[in-house]
Parts: structure tokens; sequence; C-alpha cells
């Protein structure tokens, strides 16, 4: 059984930029969540933005690809925003 570690697109041959194009970004602020969600058209990428049972960590899915962690402030925000 293989597990996907990375994704690798055709336009990137060394391995390490792979790998860290395709990591999933860490995101601490409100101004950085804000701005990185803004870079999505909604009309063609379905954006989601979910937290664990304990509320400790947020991720940011598009089309139910894992693209983000939201931590600190940017969690902080986002859960008085929808509590």
């Amino acid at each position: 059984m293989s597990t996907l570690l990375y994704k690798q697109g055709v336009e990137f041959t060394d391995s390490t930029g792979s790998f860290m194009k395709s990591a999933p970004v860490e995101i601490s602020t409100v101004k950085g969540y804000n701005d990185f969600i803004s870079k999505y058209n909604k009309s063609t990428h379905d954006i989601q933005t979910i937290f664990n049972e304990d509320k400790s960590i947020g991720k940011v899915l598009v089309n139910d690809e894992y693209v983000a962690t939201i931590i600190g402030d940017a969690k902080d925000y986002l859960l008085r925003l929808y509590n």
C-alpha cells in the first residue's frame, strides 16, 4: 500500500521545490487568512474552512484538497466570528 506524500506538477523538476510548493501553508493572522482566501475565484473553487473537534486547529480545503492550516489570531478570529 502506498501513501501520497506530495503532489508534483509537470512544471516542477526539483523535488524539494515541488514538495514545498504542494505543502499546506500555515496561516496565523486575520489579514493572511483574508488574503489567502481572496486569491481563489469562488465561482470555480469550492472553499471550506473547517476545525477539528476541539477547535485547536483549523484547515482550509479548496476543492476538497487540504491547502492551509489556520492557527493563532486567524483561528481565534474565525471561532469568534462563527460562534
